[in-house]
């Protein structure tokens, strides 16, 4: 069987691509297809392999890099082993992270380079690829259908009074019916708290967002937003938005956005764009703040029944425009999820 056959065999049997094989193995194409078959080998069985680690005298210099890494709570969720260090911890963060060195892992999570700390933010994104189905079958898009049911979730029905976790679980069911899978994982507690990512797991799209709660406007544009990346740019790429300081006290904390290197920064203001807009259109926004009574309760809630809105998103929106302040007594508009 030639090295080709052999790969194509393991793409099907995990359900890979191979352009993501390429990037957490740090290979090219033509590297995978016409390179040394037992180099090739060696790099498959470092990330993917079962049994004893695959441990050589280079990977001691990583042991810094490995370190960065929430060791201590992946060790006590049983994903990576107990009481090692050095090279051996090295050859145990590149199996959990299913990459075969360092160029690997800065191809594949490349989304995660310019955060504060990629190792952790990486880690997090791997716990829901580890849980994401791995699907052969092509994701079939539904444009149409997904902002419908997507606009469906931005409208004032859903109260304080409903349990807890109602919101989030409606998501999900308007994502899963939808071809994509949304996932709530737990953030590690050694970088800021992540507000969403996406990425493709094989054929299947997935978002992500913390377990931790967050408003409803903020979370809805964020989910907005990583579907607007699934939609609009069909070519798999990974995204995460993470938080941003504030400058000043009339502009909202920024989501700090983050994709491959390569990618053009057109591609996230399209996304966001395309997240704002599902949320509270141009022409409602100037009806909103033309009408010169906005910063009132009354004003607020008569938008909110008029353009069938959640009336924290207005909320949010008056202050992303600095039109109100991130104090502002209408902040109780928003509700947790």
């Amino acid at each position: 069987m030639g090295n080709m056959a052999k790969i194509r065999e393991f793409l099907a049997k995990n359900r890979m691509t191979q352009d993501e094989l390429c990037k957490r193995l740090g290979l090219s194409r033509d590297t995978l297809v016409d390179g040394d078959d037992k180099k090739i080998g060696l790099a498959i069985k470092t990330a993917f392999g079962k049994g004893a680690p695959i441990v050589d005298d280079s990977m001691e210099a990583l042991a810094p890099w490995a370190r960065k890494f929430p060791v201590r709570s992946l060790q006590r969720q049983g994903l990576i082993p107990q009481n090692i260090q050095g090279a051996e911890l090295v050859s145990a963060i590149f199996r959990f992270m299913g990459v075969a060195s360092t160029d690997g892992f800065n191809s594949y999570y490349s989304a995660v380079q310019n955060t504060v700390n990629p190792q952790t933010y990486a880690a997090w994104i791997r716990l829901g690829e580890l849980r994401a189905t791995r699907s052969d079958k092509e994701f079939s898009i539904n444009k149409k259908m997904i902002v419908d049911n997507l606009l469906s979730l931005r409208r004032n029905t859903i109260f304080k009074s409903q349990e807890k976790g109602y919101f989030r679980t409606s998501v999900k069911e308007i994502l899963n019916n939808s071809g994509i899978e949304f996932f709530e994982v737990e953030p590690f507690i050694t970088a800021p708290l992540p507000i969403c990512a996406c990425f493709w797991v094989g054929n299947q799209p997935v978002i992500q967002v913390p377990t931790n709660t967050m408003n409803d406007s903020q979370f809805l544009e964020a989910v907005f937003h990583a579907v607007g990346h699934i939609l609009l740019h069909p070519k798999r790429t990974m995204c995460l938005i993470a938080p941003q300081a504030a400058q000043g006290e009339n502009k909202p904390a920024n989501h700090k956005h983050s994709l491959p290197a390569a990618s053009n920064i057109e591609k996230c203001d399209e996304a966001m764009r395309f997240a704002q807009d599902l949320l509270l259109t141009e022409a409602e926004e100037c009806e909103l703040i033309c009408n010169g009574h906005f910063m009132e309760r009354r004003c607020i809630t008569h938008f909110a029944g008029q353009f069938h809105v959640r009336p924290g998103i207005l909320v949010e929106r008056l202050q992303q425009q600095g039109m109100i302040s991130l104090r502002s007594p209408l902040n109780d508009f928003k509700q947790a999820v």
